[in-house]
């Protein structure tokens, strides 16, 4: 079975890289210390490379040790997360230099570059997968796991908003609430706050609004020069 080969070159491995997807979001940051957290209790050591994220995530329980690159040329075990395809992994070579490569993601287009692939389109959030995962591991699920796990599932959900979310979805936000997670200080950090270069940055976009066609038409626009003046945050994907 998929997910015991998986556990096998985790214990295989003398080093391992967690990996996700340019600009990323709550889910790839969460699924990526999440994983982080659960592969120290393995008893293994890890390096998560995220060159760059939000300043929103920096709660995370594992959030000080996101590194941004590494001395590593080849790793044992890469373990890409959230990312379709590995052309938009952040230091995709770190993945296709390592000697295995395994990819969980909850993109139905996903081009299964891994030498594992495990890949649930059903699953609204890749962070949601991993739960599953980690219970049949046998891995206890900490409050610090939760949080980060909770983190991708509210995000990528838009706060239990979107299309796609399954019955799982809620009973697996029930079990980490019971674990002492706690929803509405995620659901305020990620989807309520917004950083003051962020807020510059939405003057402008609303100050250059027009509306045509009697009220059916609007638009506006931002500059990378914009950007840069305000010092805005990473775009999520």
């Amino acid at each position: 079975m998929t997910l015991d080969n998986i556990l096998s070159e985790i214990k295989k491995a003398n080093n391992i890289v967690i990996l996700t997807h340019e600009t990323p979001d709550g889910d790839a940051i969460g699924s990526s210390l999440a994983t982080l957290l659960a592969l120290k209790s393995l008893g293994k050591t890890a390096d998560v490379i995220i060159p760059e994220y939000s300043r929103l995530f920096n709660f995370l329980p594992g959030a000080k040790e996101i590194k941004k690159e590494t001395a590593i040329e080849k790793y044992d075990l890469a373990i890409a997360l959230d990312c379709a395809d590995v052309k938009r992994l952040e230091n995709n070579e770190l993945f296709e230099n390592a000697k295995f490569g395994i990819s969980i993601d909850h993109h139905g287009s996903n081009t299964m570059y891994g030498d594992l692939n495990y890949v649930n389109p059903v699953a609204p959030a890749c962070c949601e997968i991993l739960i599953a995962i980690f219970q049949y591991f046998q891995i206890d699920i900490t409050k610090d796991i939760g949080t980060c796990l909770l983190t991708g599932i509210i995000t990528d959900t838009g706060g239990f908003r979107h299309a796609g979310i399954t019955p799982e979805t809620f009973e697996f936000t029930a079990e980490l609430l019971r674990k002492g997670v706690d929803v509405s200080d995620i659901y305020k950090r990620v989807l309520r706050t917004t950083t003051k270069a962020n807020f510059e940055l939405s003057k402008r976009v609303i100050s250059r609004m027009e509306i045509l066609e009697e009220g059916k038409v609007s638009f506006t626009y931002i500059t990378l020069k914009d950007e840069e003046e305000v010092n805005a945050e990473p775009r999520r994907s």
